[in-house]
């Protein structure tokens, strides 16, 4: 039996002495931040770096810590979570098209870090956020 396991990069950026995290607006699942599966024999920063670039576009991005690991409600594999820093100067927001599911367009923005998830957000990212701020809250 193969072991799946899920990365989620996360980007961050400091604007007005406020923490920000990239999400995105999926075109029918609600705002998420990225998330993929590793695949057969690939580093988990390998994968975090290879789907950061596949969902978002960001490509000259490289690893600074690990988070940690999220046990997500929903049934399935737990999600390895990596803080990762861009050299690119990241837009306000943009559209990036994404081959996942046939081809979708996912809309790109910046989300206060310590401001409540909208209903748009999907639950389990709202989980997710609860996770990381958790982890580096003051």
């Amino acid at each position: 039996m193969i072991l799946i396991e899920k990365v989620v990069p996360v980007i961050f950026r400091n604007i007005n002495q406020k923490t920000e995290i990239l999400v995105f607006k999926h075109p029918i699942a609600g705002i998420q931040i990225v998330k993929g599966t590793v695949e057969v024999n690939e580093e988990l920063e390998t994968a975090a770096l290879r789907e950061l670039y596949e969902e978002s576009g960001i490509l000259s991005a490289h690893i600074h810590s690990y988070l940690g690991l999220h046990h997500p409600s929903e049934q399935g594999p737990n999600w390895h979570v990596f803080i990762c820093h861009s050299t690119e100067a990241l837009k306000e927001h943009w559209t990036h098209f994404c081959n996942d599911d046939g081809g979708l367009e996912f809309n790109f923005f910046w989300h206060p870090l310590f401001e409540s998830p909208s209903a748009e957000w999907h639950p389990l990212f709202q989980e997710l956020l609860t996770f990381i701020k958790s982890k580096i809250e003051p």
